[in-house]
C-alpha cells in the first residue's frame, strides 16, 4: 500500500469509532483478520465492532487524534489519543461525565488494502486514574 492509502485507512478507522459507523470496519479488515489484543487471539471483524461499540457506549463526543504513524513494509504502528466525555461504564468505573483522554497504540499488518493482523495497547490505568480523581 502507498503511504496515502495507509493514511486513509487510519483516518477511516478513527472515523468508524468517532462516528459509530462500525460498517467501515468491513472495508478495512480482512474477513479472517486476527486480533491479538486480548489474552487469546480472536478472528473476524465482529470483535472490532464490539470493542468500538463498547468505547462508544462509554464515551460521547469522541475526538481521536493520530499522534504518530510509522510504516515499515506491510507493518504499521500508530499512536493515538481518544478524548471523550465519560457517559457509560468504562473499566469498572461508573459514568462521571468527565472529559478525559485515553491513549494507546495500534500495531497492524496489512495485506493488499486490508488489515490482516492487529494489536492494540491502551493505557487503561491512566484513564481510570483520571476518572477516579
Amino acid at each position: 500500500m502507498e503511504r496515502r492509502d495507509i493514511d486513509t485507512l487510519v483516518r477511516r478507522w478513527t472515523e468508524a469509532i468517532a462516528t459509530g459507523r462500525l460498517d467501515i470496519f468491513d472495508e478495512l479488515l480482512a474477513k479472517d483478520v486476527v486480533d491479538r489484543s486480548g489474552p487469546t487471539p480472536v478472528s473476524g471483524v465482529e470483535s472490532f465492532k464490539a470493542r468500538a461499540g463498547a468505547v462508544r457506549a462509554a464515551f460521547a463526543e469522541i475526538d481521536i487524534r493520530v499522534e504518530d504513524l510509522l510504516v515499515d513494509g506491510d507493518a504499521i504502528a500508530w499512536r493515538w489519543a481518544l478524548t471523550g466525555t465519560h457517559v457509560g461504564s468504562f473499566a469498572g468505573v461508573a459514568p462521571t461525565s468527565r472529559r478525559i483522554t485515553l491513549r494507546g497504540v495500534n500495531f497492524q499488518r496489512l495485506r493488499s488494502d486490508r488489515v490482516v493482523e492487529h494489536w492494540t495497547l491502551v493505557d487503561v490505568f491512566a484513564a481510570t486514574q483520571a476518572l477516579r480523581t
